[in-house]
């Protein structure tokens, strides 16, 4: 009898975890859902039938979100920044990490700590001393002073990621190549690197998304049209043509997308590195 509850103790259980699951996914999902469909619908349609099929499918929406509201340029300018980032971040996270992970030095584990703190400063807190600073170096519309503020925002934890993974590594592996005639940066390019793909792909992506998204610094720092992010454009958009319901959801569809597919793409890259990093600490 004992027994018979419990299997329905725990039965009721799944249910209702699932259940929860579901109802969730179903919250999630319907805003998505809601763009989707009124990304190819007329603005009459978006508020008469929210929800349903469009009678005709709008895909002009999206030609002119892409050609007329400037959204092409605004896409490939996110490209070039996020990008850019995701390329000196896995440089640079993964240089420093080495040296933290693989040598014993005096100073190490506060380098290391020094590193860690920045993750616990908001990026709202120094908004007016990096305002000050871009500005007085005459920095506003540069896209490499963009970069370089998304580089310092995003290292701490690149360096966490990948300096916990390279933990693990087996130093026999570093032993050989220097038995062999292998320089510190050989080890570092030829042995480390190939072997930290998960951990830098999880970076990268995590790094992407951040650059992609980010709107403040960009509102802050680029007035020209011609440099903004897609995110900064879609604000834009939302202003000069807000009244364009139709080619505003498809314009959002658009700057969702990139990170979706990627995402869905290196999902299992993403939270394999994650584990190892964790395990390997």
């Amino acid at each position: 009898m004992n027994k018979n509850v419990k299997v329905k103790r725990h039965l009721g259980g799944t249910v209702a975890k699932y259940a929860f699951l579901l109802i969730m996914a179903f919250v999630f999902a319907m805003p998505m859902a809601f763009t989707l469909l009124s990304s190819v619908k007329t603005k009459s349609e978006i508020f008469a039938k929210p929800f349903d099929l469009p009678e005709v499918f709008q895909w002009g929406n999206y030609i002119e979100a892409w050609q007329a509201a400037n959204m092409s340029r605004y896409f490939v300018n996110s490209i070039i920044q996020a990008g850019a980032t995701v390329i000196a971040l896995a440089l640079v996270s993964s240089m420093a990490a080495y040296v933290l992970s693989r040598f014993n030095f005096r100073g190490n584990k506060f380098l290391m700590l020094f590193f860690m703190l920045g993750m616990m400063v908001p990026m709202h807190t120094v908004l007016v001393p990096v305002s000050y600073i871009i500005g007085a170096l005459d920095l506003k519309n540069n896209i490499p002073a963009l970069v370089l503020i998304y580089v310092a925002f995003s290292l701490p934890f690149s360096i966490m990621v990948m300096s916990n993974f390279m933990r693990g590594v087996n130093h026999s592996l570093e032993e050989a190549a220097l038995i062999d005639g292998a320089t510190y940066f050989q080890i570092y390019r030829k042995v480390m690197l190939p072997l930290c793909v998960p951990a830098i792909s999880t970076i990268s992506i995590f790094n992407f998304l951040g650059a992609w998204n980010n709107i403040l610094f960009p509102l802050l720092f680029i007035n020209d049209k011609n440099l903004k992010p897609i995110a900064l454009g879609l604000l834009n958009f939302n202003g000069e043509r807000g009244s364009d319901y139709g080619p505003l959801m498809a314009a959002i569809v658009i700057t969702v997308a990139v990170p979706l597919v990627m995402y869905l793409l290196f999902q299992e890259k993403v939270e394999g590195g994650l584990a190892a990093g964790a395990v390997k600490e």
